[in-house]
């Protein structure tokens, strides 16, 4: 056996047809391919090499008309029974007032209006982040989920400040509540209710979101901390603009998150499907 095997190192180093023709293709392949430079002076190259993906950053306009622009093509991806729905429940939240302010006090009126309006907005947010082949969709823009997910919480947000603005206008100048404290009344926890039940929505579905939403808005109205927008009689001043900036800090906090965590939640819920 060893015999053999010299034989055959002999034969293939020797200049015979095999080895000069294996000389022949080692001299080729090392002028082709040359030295290999360490991965050291690789990665160096590629660092300070300029990257076709960098280029100077976008102006405020370039941005604001990007964002516009997003604004607008919201109205084509949201669901299109999210401002019949909205405007249903905000006129009902109209009339629901109408019907408590026969017998009971202004402050039960005010606490059931501004329920039955972030009802409403509870209800819009969750149907537009609601539905999984829309987040299929911005998860593949170029973009990012995060930037989707923003343009259309502002989207559905102003929507909701209009016509909780025409309804809380029509009970003002009806009598049925002050202007003013029935509009900070849904305002101060506004951005609460739709983070979360965004957050929710995107993870889970619209149900989950809109049940444990309910549960946040029954949680507020209840007041357990003093943090209810409404007027109080009990609390000072002082009290309760502490409490309504504490709901809409923690509002914003909730937005933030909303948005920064929708490409997780997406991609968490669409694997969950996938099982």
């Amino acid at each position: 056996m060893t015999d053999h095997l010299d034989e055959t190192i002999d034969r293939l180093t020797d200049e015979t047809p095999d080895g000069r023709l294996l000389a022949a293709l080692d001299a080729v392949e090392r002028s082709r391919s040359g030295d290999a430079p360490p991965a050291a002076a690789v990665m160096a190259r590629i660092r300070a090499s300029r990257s076709q993906l960098d280029g100077p950053a976008w102006s405020w306009a370039r941005s604001l008309r990007l964002f516009m622009l997003l604004l607008g093509r919201q109205s084509r991806v949201v669901p299109w029974q999210v401002v019949p729905a909205t405007l249903a429940l905000m006129a009902f939240a109209g009339l629901g007032a109408r019907f408590f302010a026969v017998g009971w006090s202004a402050t039960i009126v005010s606490h059931a209006f501004c329920s039955m309006v972030l009802a409403g907005v509870l209800l819009s947010v969750t149907m537009a982040f609601g539905d999984s082949r829309a987040d299929m969709i911005s998860s593949a823009t170029p973009l990012g989920t995060g930037a989707v997910t923003l343009v259309r919480l502002v989207f559905i947000l102003a929507c909701d400040v209009v016509f909780g603005l025409m309804v809380t206008t029509v009970m003002g100048a009806q009598g049925y509540g002050t202007f003013g404290v029935l509009l900070v009344g849904w305002l101060s926890p506004l951005l609460l209710v739709a983070g979360v039940g965004a957050m929710l929505a995107i993870r889970f579905s619209s149900g989950v979101g809109f049940g444990v939403g309910l549960l946040l808005i029954i949680a507020i109205r209840l007041n357990p901390f003093g943090f209810a927008g409404l007027a109080d009689a009990s609390r000072s001043g002082a009290a309760q603009s502490s409490g309504q900036l504490g709901l809409a800090v923690a509002g914003l906090m909730a937005c933030v998150g909303a948005v920064a965590l929708a490409g997780r939640l997406s991609g968490a819920r669409m694997a969950a499907a996938t099982v």
